[in-house]
């Protein structure tokens, strides 16, 4: 059957997989670059969410599509630190952590309820790696993992809403000694995040037969591919030109120091 190339044909998947290699960047190399870069993650993010949105009111969606939807989402995390999650002085991280909260409501109306109403397929979807159905254990991870992440985004706002309140939203600075700071935990983390998303993705595109998605020769597809390319070559270019790769850094386990 064919793919829907507006959501994750070939150019989009690459500018995307090419933002999370930004991201993983930006926050290992780049740190001070971190608030410009969670922004345009959230456009890119928000532009798919809000496509999602709009095809399952529709009902023009199949239930394989939102779970790939999902994966694309999934990328490096924002901050190898923590720092940022709350920023909700900000309009962009209020907006950030409004649109967690979304996609995790979302999620849970999905696996609870939504994949049902979804229009059907001729044969299996498949969700995952071994050929997994939204039948068996994916579904009940899916739940799973919609209502923990709900919990969390709102207990998130409301911290941070209350920090916002009493303390005027100040975060304090996640820098040792002017040296960046790196969770090495978070970055390993992040590192898994970007390869599970990046192959996950490919793998669900493949096992459905889906065709007309790898033609990257049309306007969407190139610009997507544009967009993510440069982003990812304007970090890497003061990685290697202005030293950054070996800068001196602080590095964390489990928020202990090991230098």
């Amino acid at each position: 059957m064919d793919g829907d190339a507006d959501t994750y044909g070939i150019g989009i998947r690459l500018g995307l997989y090419a933002q999370s290699l930004t991201t993983l960047l930006v926050t290992l190399f780049v740190q001070e670059e971190e608030a410009v870069n969670r922004t345009i993650n959230l456009l890119l993010q928000l532009a798919i969410f809000a496509g999602t949105l709009l095809s399952t009111y529709a009902g023009t969606i199949h239930a394989f599509e939102v779970i790939i939807v999902f994966w694309i989402l999934v990328g490096a995390l924002s901050s190898l630190t923590g720092s940022g999650i709350t920023g909700i002085r900000s309009f962009s991280g209020t907006c950030r952590l409004l649109f967690y909260a979304a996609l995790s409501a979302y999620s849970c109306w999905f696996f609870f309820v939504g994949q049902d109403t979804m229009r059907e397929t001729p044969c299996i979807q498949i969700v995952f790696f071994g050929k997994s159905t939204l039948d068996g254990w994916f579904q009940t991870f899916g739940k799973v993992i919609s209502i923990i992440s709900l919990v969390i985004v709102i207990g998130l706002l409301t911290w941070a809403a209350t920090t916002y309140i009493k303390k005027g939203g100040g975060e304090k600075s996640r820098y040792c000694f002017h040296r960046p700071q790196t969770e090495i935990t978070l970055m390993f983390l992040s590192m898994a995040m970007v390869v599970l998303s990046i192959t996950s993705t490919e793998y669900i595109i493949r096992a459905n037969n889906l065709s007309g998605v790898d033609d990257i020769f049309d306007v969407g597809q190139v610009l997507a591919f544009l967009v993510g390319l440069f982003q990812l070559l304007n970090v890497l270019i003061p990685i290697f030109f202005q030293r950054h790769l070996w800068a001196p850094r602080c590095w964390l386990l489990l928020g202990h120091h090991l230098t």
